[in-house]
């Protein structure tokens, strides 16, 4: 089977391996401290197993390459993130999850300075104080914790990649037309 042709590179003939990705991405104005989260090794293979034949969306190469480095600038600190976040929800103990919120409610009938919401320090003047401890259920725990892994951070953050490719599939090979409507007996 022949190798479609498009008019614009493919992501793995910009880059055909890693290490050509992050040397094209150290020292540019993205290579910054606000990046250094960003695991690019992960990222080169998530953005090869999706986009690795497609297409790229610009004539101009070095552009494009920009283009891509600028969007893993703005959504791949939070990606990041947001990806460590989702590995310790999945890491949480049975005992971590039914644990429930504390409230402390305080009250001081004659408190020798005025009382502020501004600190998370408890007061030592009370003369009452209420606990609340809530504890849920196993079966609520895992509820919630199933509404907060139903969507992967990773899928969402390679979505913020698609506007960078084309949105069609079919190689773009030149059409040919036939110029000679003459047929074999002679006719013309």
């Amino acid at each position: 089977m022949p190798t479609p042709l498009y008019n614009t590179k493919t992501f793995s003939q910009v880059w055909d391996e890693v290490d050509k990705f992050k040397e094209d991405w150290e020292g540019t104005i993205f290579d910054r401290e606000e990046t250094n989260d960003i695991d690019l090794n992960l990222f080169y293979y998530l953005m090869y197993a999706r986009f690795g034949n497609n297409p790229i969306a610009n004539l101009d190469v070095n552009q494009w390459k920009y283009k891509v480095f600028a969007t893993l600038f703005k959504y791949g600190p939070t990606w990041a993130k947001r990806l460590e976040i989702q590995k310790k929800l999945r890491g949480l103990t049975d005992a971590e999850l039914v644990t429930g919120e504390t409230l402390i409610s305080n009250a001081a009938e004659n408190p020798n300075t005025v009382p502020g919401t501004n600190t998370d320090e408890e007061l030592t003047y009370i003369n009452a104080q209420r606990v609340s401890k809530n504890k849920r259920t196993k079966l609520s725990a895992y509820s919630n914790l199933l509404d907060l892994l139903e969507n992967d951070v990773t899928e969402e953050f390679l979505y913020k990649f698609d506007p960078l490719f084309k949105a069609f599939y079919l190689p773009e090979n030149p059409l040919l037309y036939e110029t000679d409507t003459s047929n074999e007996e002679g006719e013309e």
